[in-house]
């Protein structure tokens, strides 16, 4: 049977049977405007269920993640600022995903109207990217315009939204008379959040530029209203929706992008040199934190009706937990890139070591090692050529001098073996042309490239930010791996959710409490520059798991006592 494109105004779905007994293929023509309601169930009228996503909806899902890797491609992470201006932009993008999908879930049905609306949707998504390229958290005269576009955006969604829900009260409100005051509630929040989001257009200037942290009080006011309105209006409930599949694939396709980091990091490890051992032990620690993440959200993935009160809880946490997501995934990235970092800087360490060390080579095999170690890198120069100058520099001189270490005493040898300025210098550089290589960048005006120690001073800055958001991030993912144990009652017996639940609290304990390491910058360089570092939250994750299915071992007996005392007390009694 064929199938119909988006573009397509008629389908086959509907089989007829001719006088010869034959069934074929009817066209169906897509009408203008669909019901959203059961036409199966005429008798007692209800919204049509859905257990699976609809194909359009995953193209929609596609774009928001398109949106965030746009958003990555374009935003570092360095500083808590660009942190937040993750969490705004993501946010700005996902609660608008929320609105869409809340209605996707009970009203949409394939007609032309809905893909009209659908495209003005996915518009809106494209017009996010545009302006993510220069969002930030503060509104300066350079990036006023991409506020002001934000919120024509959002008003012009809202107001798209409202009219979807018009256009289905007047289809169902005959039939179905218990949700006509629901969905002119919805229809009003999201009117007075649309005219809202247009007002706040006037407002935008570089003197208030924190103004736009008013968007979020508007995200959460309509996204509350609307579940507790629909939960607690008969016909348009969430419960008999596929909400939960919604959102577990939207946080798959998220965990996916999880995945996309692992690429780059295989690209810009392997692509210069092959595979290692070292780089394939970095790798591997990166793809069981992906895959244990999954394994762990699916495990505690609601299974049965949990509650009105408990699933709007889940709904909203998901938002917190996708920005856990997402910039642990980043710093996972920038961790395994900085291993692979410390790991070629020892090795010229232990080449400028050699250079002096007795019996000493000569000095033109000493320096052509050293040439060739620097080379063997793969640096790409192309965002350091400063550095790459300073380096041919340094080894230019180096073949200019006689004696090429720092004294004639092995014993009195510095750090580095050769000169401490030189071998300082060298090292700097080639630290910095790394980092650049790998596509971490500082934006630092009071440094200049030639200052090689100034830039590793600031570089280790960096990873010590990294290293602290990190545990912070995968802490407080533990930390709702924790609370959606709770609100899906993973285990049977209370005890048992209660053991899991604190189980995971504590591991999130543990993890968060990797940052007072930080205090000691010797132990925490150590600890990053060692490849457990990417293992901790896998393995965090791993002892999760493993007592879950000890739980799940102890409750198989009483869940067999439990059949078997009620099988008991069924059976008829014979008479003797």
């Amino acid at each position: 049977m064929p199938r119909s494109s988006f573009l397509s105004f008629r389908t086959y779905s509907i089989r007829r049977q001719t006088r010869t007994g034959t069934l074929h293929d009817s066209p169906h023509i897509i009408p203008w405007l669909a019901s959203p309601l059961d036409e199966n169930n005429a008798r007692s009228p209800r919204l049509r269920q859905r257990t699976d996503a609809t194909p359009i909806e995953l193209f929609y899902d596609v774009f928001l993640v398109a949106n965030l890797a746009t958003f990555s491609a374009t935003h570092e992470i360095n500083n808590i600022t660009a942190v937040w201006s993750y969490v705004g932009f993501v946010g700005i993008i996902w609660f608008t995903w929320l609105q869409v999908t809340l209605f996707d879930i009970r009203f949409s049905r394939d007609s032309i109207f809905e893909r009209i609306c659908k495209v003005v949707q996915l518009s809106a998504m494209i017009g996010f990217a545009s302006a993510g390229a220069r969002f930030s958290t503060n509104i300066q005269d350079e990036n006023v315009w991409a506020f002001k576009s934000l919120s024509i955006l959002l008003s012009g969604s809202r107001v798209m939204l409202a009219l979807q829900y018009t256009i289905n009260l007047w289809l169902i409100h005959d039939k179905l008379t218990t949700a006509i005051k629901g969905m002119v509630a919805i229809i009003g929040v999201l009117s007075v959040t649309g005219i809202s989001y247009l007002i706040m257009y006037l407002t935008f200037k570089p003197s208030e530029p924190h103004i736009w942290t008013i968007w979020f009080v508007l995200f959460l006011f309509e996204s509350l209203v609307i579940i507790a309105v629909s939960n607690h209006t008969e016909g348009i409930e969430l419960d008999d929706t596929h909400l939960t599949t919604r959102m577990g694939l939207l946080t798959l396709i998220i965990i996916g992008e999880h995945v996309i980091s692992v690429t780059r990091i295989v690209n810009k490890m392997i692509a210069g040199g092959g595979w290692t051992f070292a780089s394939l032990l970095h790798v591997m620690g990166v793809v069981a934190t992906v895959y244990l993440l999954w394994h762990s959200y699916y495990d505690i993935s609601p299974r049965k009706h949990y509650g009105k009160l408990r699933q709007q809880i889940w709904t909203h946490l998901h938002f917190p937990f996708h920005m856990c997501v997402i910039l642990s995934s980043e710093a996972c990235q920038i961790l395994a890139l900085a291993l692979d970092i410390s790991l070629k800087l020892r090795y010229l360490l232990e080449t400028t070591n050699f250079a002096c060390e007795e019996p000493r080579p000569a000095k033109g095999f000493a320096l052509n090692l050293l040439n060739r170690t620097i080379s063997d890198m793969e640096i790409d120069f192309t965002q350091s050529s400063h550095e790459e100058l300073a380096i041919h520099n340094v080894i230019d001189g180096l073949w200019n001098q006689t004696n090429i270490c720092s004294g004639n005493n092995p014993t009195q040898s510095s750090t580095y073996g050769i000169k401490e300025d030189q071998g300082r210098f060298l090292s700097g550089n080639v630290t910095v042309a790394l980092f650049s290589s790998m596509g971490i960048t500082l934006e630092d005006p009071h440094s200049t490239s030639s200052e090689g120690v100034q830039y590793v001073k600031l570089y280790l800055g960096l990873l010590a930010f990294v290293y602290v958001y990190y545990f912070v991030t995968v802490g407080l993912e533990m930390v709702h791996f924790a609370v959606f144990a709770w609100l899906t009652n993973r285990h049977p017996r209370v005890s048992y959710n209660v053991i899991a639940v604190g189980f995971r609290m504590i591991c999130a304990m543990i993890l968060i409490s990797q940052i007072a390491f930080a205090k000691n910058f010797d132990l925490t360089y150590k600890y990053m520059t060692h490849p457990i570092i990417l293992y901790t939250f896998s393995l965090t994750m791993l002892a999760v798991l493993l007592v879950d299915r000890l739980l799940d071992l102890l409750a198989k007996p009483s869940r067999e006592v439990i059949r078997q005392s009620s099988t008991r007390s069924t059976a008829p009694m014979l008479s003797h």
